[in-house]
């Protein structure tokens, strides 16, 4: 079981670059062998008939083809490995944010530079293993030399399948990042309405019996209609533009539970600086209020604490409402959290991640790579 698990959590950060990894070694260059294992048996189903009518000098040949063409792969997979988890060692925890996911061209591209340099590096070894384990037969008697050109040689096609596999992966990503921030635009679609006409009730109605409230109330509204709108048009925004547009939200919700209702917020500047999708923390400080405060008799307190911690920005969101006791908790903020983690998933793949915990109220926190504006 222990095995299982962690070759599973091994095989889905397997494909990214990261500073930091939770999985073993030996791991890695088990899921590599297995995969040099499955091209070389790929290859030998490819050449079955050619090997079939092939006419072999002695019994011995094909044993020595297939395992020394099992060793090359081999080679080529660790030294392709070995060159990654050195490029994760190298490069800055910044580049390596922009290559992975891949997400352009760009990086496309520098990624499929380093795969072949893994790949050259691993035909360069794996000949030299070849010429040590069958120094005189009749397929291996090439020099190593000889035998990059003829992986060089190769190089046009493997631009070609390079470009479509990175082709169709970008569209596929780009599509499920769409349908991600349209289904955000949904879910703000349905909730604001409600969320406006109760305020413009609240607005209303308080002009008649406490015009100054009423006044804070319509300021606040519309300072929160402002930085809503210009969220929705962005596809990347600071942390402190977040926060200012839960702040909006909170003081305007301030004013109509009155002292039911307090909050704090927590965040030095490196926190406010830095870069995330637009829209991150405004369902989360919704969810808090809905589920957690609002169905409380005495109401209670949200706090929003960001700090910057070993490259990672962490950002909090505590209440101390029923939490999980609400009747709909569960049900209602489903669909808001099930898309925060889709936006995440698609923007930093295994390095991001949204986690709740019920106890006294609500602890939500999103966890993401840390990078600033510049």
């Amino acid at each position: 079981m222990i095995l299982s698990s962690t070759l599973a959590q091994a095989w889905r950060v397997f494909w990214t670059l990261r500073k930091r990894r939770a999985a073993d070694l030996w791991a890695d260059v088990l899921i590599a062998a297995a995969l040099a294992l499955l091209a070389w048996a790929a290859l030998c189903l490819l050449g079955l008939a050619g090997v079939i009518t092939m006419n072999v000098p002695d019994a011995g040949f094909l044993q020595r083809l297939l395992s020394g063409m099992l060793l090359l792969f081999l080679a080529i997979a660790w030294s392709m490995l070995a060159v990654l988890r050195l490029a994760e060692g190298v490069l800055p925890e910044a580049m390596l944010m922009r290559l992975s996911p891949v997400r352009d061209w760009r990086a496309a591209a520098c990624v499929s530079l380093l795969l072949l340099a893994g790949l050259m590096l691993g035909n360069l070894l794996g000949s030299a293993l070849l010429a040590l384990v069958f120094p005189v037969t009749e397929f291996f008697a090439s020099s190593t030399l000889r035998r990059q050109l003829r992986v060089l040689q190769l190089l046009p096609f493997f631009a070609i399948v390079a470009g479509l596999f990175w082709r169709g992966r970008l569209q596929r990503q780009a599509m499920q990042a769409q349908a991600a921030e349209a289904q955000l635009r949904l879910l703000q679609a349905q909730i604001e309405p409600h969320f406006l006409f109760n305020t413009l009730a609240n607005i209303e109605s308080l002009f008649e019996a406490d015009p100054p409230r009423a006044r804070a109330m319509l300021e606040a509204f519309s300072d929160h209609l402002r930085a809503g709108m210009g969220q929705l048009r962005v596809q990347e925004t600071t942390l402190g533009a977040e926060l200012d547009m839960a702040a909006n939200y909170l003081r305007l919700l301030q004013i109509r539970m009155g002292p039911r209702l307090r909050f704090a917020v927590d965040a030095g500047q490196d926190a406010r600086a830095a870069l995330l999708p637009p829209l991150l923390l405004q369902p989360l400080v919704e969810n808090a209020i809905r589920h957690g405060l609002e169905p409380k008799v005495e109401g209670g307190e949200v706090r929003i604490v960001a700090a910057v911690d070993d490259g990672r920005l962490r950002i909090r969101v505590l209440d101390d409402g029923l939490g999980g006791g609400a009747p709909s908790a569960v049900q209602g903020a489903g669909m808001a959290l099930a898309n925060i983690r889709a936006r995440l998933r698609h923007r930093y793949g295994e390095r991001a991640s949204l986690t709740l915990l019920h106890a006294a109220g609500t602890d939500a926190t999103i966890e993401l790579p840390y990078r600033a504006t510049p």
